[in-house]
This record gives structure tokens, sequence and C-alpha cells, in this order.
């Protein structure tokens, strides 16, 4: 039998070669080996696309504040005390608020000055339309100090509104000074008080009367002069003490039990404020108006003793 093929048989068995090519190249082309990833400048950059991840939201932007439209708050405005007062009250003082008055003054703004004084316990004399240099000056004086003003006898813009509002006395209030160790003499020009303290309390008070405006003949001098002597404020040492010191204006008796503390300025019994009280003033002396509240002091006050006069301030 015959083993040579047909030409049917070879035309089929190249059929056959030729699908098994084809197939070959179907099943290399599914399996190629993956590009190697490309080399940047950085470095190595990876072709494959990230895995996505959850979005994360991201926070809105803040937009600019705008500007405020509230206007700033002013600066509060000093106001006149004159504003404050009432239209009666206004319609008393007009006319005089701008005035000056004092010693020797005479005439409607002076006799207001009287009529307040005296609502204010200053002034406990007779009624007058005139000041005079002792009790009238006098009692300016002491108004002046009881509300912190300038303590000089005369009225001006400032005391003439304490007046017309009625302001009230300032509070007794001691300097840190006055409450030292051991004995101290506090002397409140303000108040009109001594206040005799030990270990920081107080243990005697009592009143007082001090420099104001009053006349003085020098010596080597044919006229004095009236104006204010004022005690002098600050801290001093008692230095010397005398039963009855004499006194160069006055002779010997005039300062009985003089407590020193500054010169020409004592703690000392005045027959003086005695007699007349307030309706006169001392050169600079602290005066005690008690013969037993001055002994008491002598005796009690020993040399080297803190004497503080002061006058408060509003």
């Amino acid at each position: 039998m015959s083993t040579t093929p047909t030409p049917e048989r070879r035309r089929l068995r190249r059929t056959l070669a030729v699908l098994a090519v084809a197939s070959a190249f179907l099943v290399a082309g599914c399996a190629r080996t993956p590009v190697a990833p490309t080399q940047g400048v950085f470095g190595s950059e990876d072709q494959t696309s990230p895995t996505p991840s959850a979005a994360v939201p991201t926070s809105p932007s803040i937009a600019p504040t705008p500007p405020s439209t509230i206007p700033p708050t002013p600066e509060p405005t000093p106001t006149d005390p004159w504003d404050a007062l009432s239209k009666k009250t206004k319609k008393q003082f007009k006319g005089c608020v701008d005035k000056v008055v004092g010693p020797g003054s005479s005439g409607k703004c002076a006799s207001l000055v009287i009529q307040k004084l005296k609502a204010a316990k200053f002034y406990p004399w007779a009624s007058t339309s005139v000041i005079n240099r002792t009790s009238g000056a006098n009692a300016i004086l002491n108004y002046q100090r009881s509300r912190g003003l300038n303590p000089t006898g005369y009225v001006k813009k400032k005391t003439w509104l304490a007046l017309a509002a009625r302001t009230p006395a300032l509070p007794v209030k001691l300097p840190k000074k006055c409450y030292a160790d051991g004995i101290v003499i506090c002397v409140d020009q303000s108040h009109r008080k001594l206040f005799w303290m030990k270990n920081g309390k107080v243990k005697r008070t009592v009143k007082v009367r001090l420099g104001g405006y009053n006349y003085l003949k020098k010596k080597d001098q044919k006229k004095g002069e009236w104006r204010v002597y004022a005690t002098a404020n600050g801290t001093w040492r008692v230095y010397d003490k005398q039963v009855d010191p004499a006194s160069e204006n006055y002779g010997s008796g005039a300062m009985p039990y003089s407590t020193m503390f500054y010169p020409d300025m004592y703690v000392h019994y005045s027959p003086g404020f005695h007699a007349v009280g307030y309706a006169g003033s001392s050169h600079g002396c602290v005066n005690v108006g008690s013969l037993t509240d001055a002994i008491w002091i002598f005796k009690h006050t020993p040399i080297g003793t803190k004497v503080v006069t002061f006058t408060l301030k509003a």
C-alpha cells in the first residue's frame, strides 16, 4: 500500500500548521512582560495608577473679616461740674462763679459765699455782705482744706462750684506714716484734728486750729502784712519741749506747753483759740484750745516723737 500523501492530505496539514502558529502568537501577546518604569530626573517615577483613596473633605477657605462698621467708642469727654447743677442753683450763682472773692470783698457775691459757708457749718457768726480778714477769710480756708481744694482764702471757680454743688467733706484718712510703731502725733489739717497715736492706734483726738490768714508785724518793719501763714506739711521730730517759751511777737504766756517739732511751729495751748475759736488762726503753729489737752500732749510726748502734718487732696 502506497504511503505517499495525497494532495488533499498535504493541504490539510499545511492548514493545521498555519493555525498552530497563529495560536502561538495569540498566547504570547496576552503574557507580554511589563515595561520597566522609566527613570526620571528625580528618580523612579511609578507609571502605575495609584489606588484611589477615600476623598478627604477640604476646609472651606475663610473669607477675610470685613472692616467693622461700628464706630470706636469715643473717649469720655470731661463734664463741666457747672452743667450738673440745677437751673435754680445756676441762677443763684450766675455772675459770681467767674469772680474772685476773698478778704475785704463785699457785695452780692461775698454775701453768697458767707451764706453757703454758714450752710456748710464753717461760718457760725452773723451773716454779712463783707468778708473780713479774720473769720471770713479763715472760714474760706478751712472749707477749702476740708474739700481738698487749694487753701488760698480766696473763692475762685473750683471753690464756687464746690459751694454750689454742696460737695461733701473728704472722709478722714490718715497716712500710713501715722500707723508706725511707738508714739506718733498726726495732724489732719483737712479736719482740724490732732490724733495722738501709739502703735498704730488713736489714743486721743484733739480739736486744733492751724495756720491761716493772719497779720504779722516782723522785726524792723513799721508795717506788717496780711497773708496766709500756713502750717507746713511733712514729717518731723519733736526736738524740744518748753512750758512757757517766749514769743517774738506776743511775748511771754502766748504759747504755754509747747511741744516743738518744726522751727517756729509748735503744738501748744492757745488762749486766743480758747477765746474766739476759728474766728482767727495761728501763724503756723498747731493751736490747742483746751489747756487740759495741751498739758496731756506735753507730758506724754517724748522728745524724738514723730510728727506728721498733712492736708488731704480731692
